[in-house]
Formats: structure tokens, sequence, C-alpha cells
């Protein structure tokens, strides 16, 4: 599997607990410790793939993982994964304030949105789709939100917890699109945020560029 492009790219679903590696052999430094199942969400470990490498005959997987600091990433014998190709692809454009979701390279989906202020930048690099998450009831960011494999760079906690990013939506918060006055989250009218729920399954490539 070769690294993310617009049209095509690979997804890994952990298979079996396994250790995720500095670098691509069983003695590098364990990075971060994965299960079949997710944690917090719950359901299937579906982790972006950011390249492979063959080492004395084992292929190994580098895989984006969860936590801080963003992009962290680590290595994986292949063995320990189930690999699938996905055409889909998230690209947030921050000077833009705009999103688009593709699907093998052509733009399907296309919106304005509200993106991190300041102070507290939405975070640039290559990410993906960590799970659908439910709101409380009477949330203001919807029922549901995609809750991104993309952590802050500006805090160390937000409301009590790590500082993930989300797309979610955007009417009752109020802030107009086009703006640049959240913590970091990506806001998008609520219809296209639900047309997502449905496109974007976990492992989705999520472009946020510059």
């Amino acid at each position: 599997p070769a690294a993310p492009t617009a049209r095509a790219a690979w997804t890994a679903r952990i298979a079996e607990a396994v250790a995720a590696r500095a670098q691509p052999r069983e003695q590098a430094r364990a990075v971060r410790w994965l299960s079949p199942q997710a944690p917090y969400w719950g359901g299937p470990e579906v982790l972006l793939v950011l390249g492979s490498r063959e080492v004395d005959g084992e292929l190994w997987l580098d895989l984006l993982v969860k936590g801080m600091p963003a992009g962290s990433h680590g290595w994986i014998p292949a063995s320990a994964a189930r690999l699938a190709r996905t055409d889909r692809r998230i690209v947030v454009d921050l000077s833009e304030r705009s999103l688009v979701f593709q699907r093998g390279g052509r733009t399907q989906l296309r919106t304005r949105v509200v993106v991190g202020a300041p102070a507290t930048p939405t975070p640039v690099g290559q990410f993906a789709v960590d799970a659908i998450a439910p709101e409380p009831r009477g949330s203001l960011l919807g029922p549901r939100v995609l809750a991104l494999v993309a952590y802050s760079r500006a805090l160390a906690r937000y409301q009590g917890g790590i500082p993930q990013a989300a797309i979610h939506a955007s009417e009752l918060i109020g802030d107009p699109l086009g703006t640049a006055v959240s913590h970091g989250c990506v806001r998008a009218p609520q219809a296209l945020v639900n047309r997502l729920l449905t496109l974007a399954p976990r492992g989705t490539p999520v472009l946020i560029q510059r």
C-alpha cells in the first residue's frame, strides 16, 4: 500500500492486539498499543495507511495512530490488519475556508466552513476519520459529529478531555460560514454533515491544508 493520494488510499482494520512501533522492526520502541476494538467510541479500529515497507521479507504498514501530538504514526506488521482500498477523501482548505468531499479525485460535495481561530487553529496535515460520534440531546454541535484523528497543536486539553478536532454542524453556534473562530473544529452546514456521516466511514483520509 502506498501513501494516500487524491484518487486512492488504503485503510487497515486492526485484526489482533499489536504494538505500533517507531520503526518497522520488532525491536523498535512501541509508540501505541492497538487492538481490534477502537478506544472510547467502540466498534472496529480502522486506521489510515500512510505507507508500507518490506523488511526481511515481512511487510510493515505505517499507520496514522490516535493521540497527541497531531500526526503521530507507528508501524505494524501487515499480518495484524485487514487492508481495504478507498477512493474517498475530505479536503479542508483553511485559506479558502472550504471543505470538499471527493471520490476518485472528483469533487462531489463542496461548502464554506468555519475553521479555527488564529489562537486555536485547525491542525494542518494528513488525518483521517476516527468515528461517527453521538452528541448529547440538544448539543450545539448537532446530533452526531465526524470525529477526526486530528488534535489541536495549541491546546493541551479542551472541556476536560483531549482536544480532538471534528467536523460538526454550524447552525446552532451561529458564527457565519467562512470565518475563523472555532477552537480547531471544522463547522459545516448540518445537511452536509449528514451526508458526510454516510459517505465517509472510519479511516477515510482527511487532508487539512493552508
